[in-house]
């Protein structure tokens, strides 16, 4: 089914790609309009999530080793709920991969080129996506590695360099809101800190099991730990209350650098590092379309799924949401049942009780 094989490593860069790509750019005008100046807490509190999703996602895999998720689904739940139930999962990589596609258009259209169509970024995107997968897994994640310690050294840049322009008493009072008012923001910071479940469908592809579980833990607090340095940083510039209004806080933070008049305009950054983490991570969800559906209908090679997949993905991200508050409104009080309640952590978790009662009801039969 898939041939190429990737290091531990090379999984971990790969997720880290995946969780910071869209989540830095929507999540903290989400956490700061509904907290403000705790805005920060909720992707502390995030993390937790990340780390009990990883260790679910990992104790699953090593109860059904060289088996990706869809594989080993009907193993748990029986041949028909569960090729019912990864058909499902099939369909949500594919609406979730034209989601992220849609962002990236309409991005470039807003910071770019205004008066391009949208179209033209989603088609332009999607056909450098195709030659990337149709290439290989490990021609793809070779190429992350050289592009992630390009995208975090953009993002350090963005979070230090405006640091004249904050006033850290925006932060205060610290933890001033309800556990209930976290908790609840913290579900949708958490549901992009969920998608390290897709790790599950590149597990048969590594040489190792060995350090993944920590590898991917040491992820998602990476993750965290940027993303709090984020919204730290736009509330301490912008404050609590102006971040929740903001339609793409980091981006306006990109524009407060100016040192000395010899560097500004660094929302180029932003822009960049963008096009790089869409396209690795749009390269991950159609990788995991592509495999699963060639899984679910018994082929062994997913490669002839790649053209009707990109247009699929084309023709979905054309009738996504059209704008950044359509965009916003969707993710504060839709995604996380979407994806973290249900998909990222709930149905694994489900899954992994199933398995283990049964595995504890055979050892007593027998």
């Amino acid at each position: 089914m898939e041939t190429g094989r990737i290091s531990e490593r090379q999984l971990a860069w790969l997720m880290t790609t995946a969780l910071l790509a869209t989540v830095i750019y929507f999540v903290p005008q989400i956490a700061a309009r509904s907290v403000e100046q705790d805005a920060w807490l909720t992707a502390a509190i995030a993390t937790v999530w990340g780390i009990i999703n990883v260790l679910v996602i990992m104790a699953l895999g090593r109860l059904f080793p060289g088996l990706t998720l869809l594989e080993y689904i009907p193993l748990i739940i029986g041949k028909p709920m569960g090729k019912l139930l990864g058909a499902l999962y099939a369909v949500w990589f594919l609406l979730i991969g034209a989601f992220v596609l849609r962002e990236l258009g309409m991005l470039l259209n807003i910071a770019v080129m205004p008066e391009t169509p949208t179209a033209v970024f989603t088609v332009t995107g999607i056909a450098l996506v195709f030659y990337a997968v149709r290439s290989g897994l490990e021609v793809w994640t070779r190429v992350n590695e050289v592009l992630l310690p390009i995208i975090l050294l953009a993002i350090i840049a963005v979070i230090v360099l405006p640091v004249p322009s904050m006033d850290f008493r925006r932060l205060l009072p610290i933890a001033d809101h309800p556990i209930g008012a976290l908790l609840a923001s913290s579900f949708v910071s958490a549901s992009w800190r969920g998608e390290v479940f897709m790790a599950s469908m590149f597990l048969p592809a590594l040489s190792g099991l060995q350090r993944s579980t920590r590898n991917l833990v040491l992820v998602v607090v990476l993750v965290g730990l940027i993303l709090a340095a984020i919204e730290v940083a736009a509330v301490a510039t912008f404050g609590g209350v102006q971040t929740g209004q903001l339609e793409l806080p980091v981006f306006s933070l990109a524009r407060m650098i100016n040192l000395g008049k010899v560097l500004d305009r660094v929302e180029v950054l932003i822009v960049f590092t963008w096009i790089l983490g869409n396209f690795v991570k749009l390269c991950i969800f159609m990788y995991c379309f592509v495999l699963g559906t060639s899984q679910l209908v018994g082929c062994k090679q997913y490669q002839f799924l790649l053209f009707p997949a990109a247009v699929l993905f084309v023709a979905l991200a054309d009738n996504e949401l059209q704008s950044v508050a359509e965009f916003t409104d969707f993710l504060t009080n839709v995604w996380a049942a979407y994806a973290l309640l249900s998909f990222e952590l709930v149905i694994p978790l489900f899954l992994y009780v199933v398995a283990c009662l049964r595995l504890r009801s055979k050892r007593r039969a027998t």
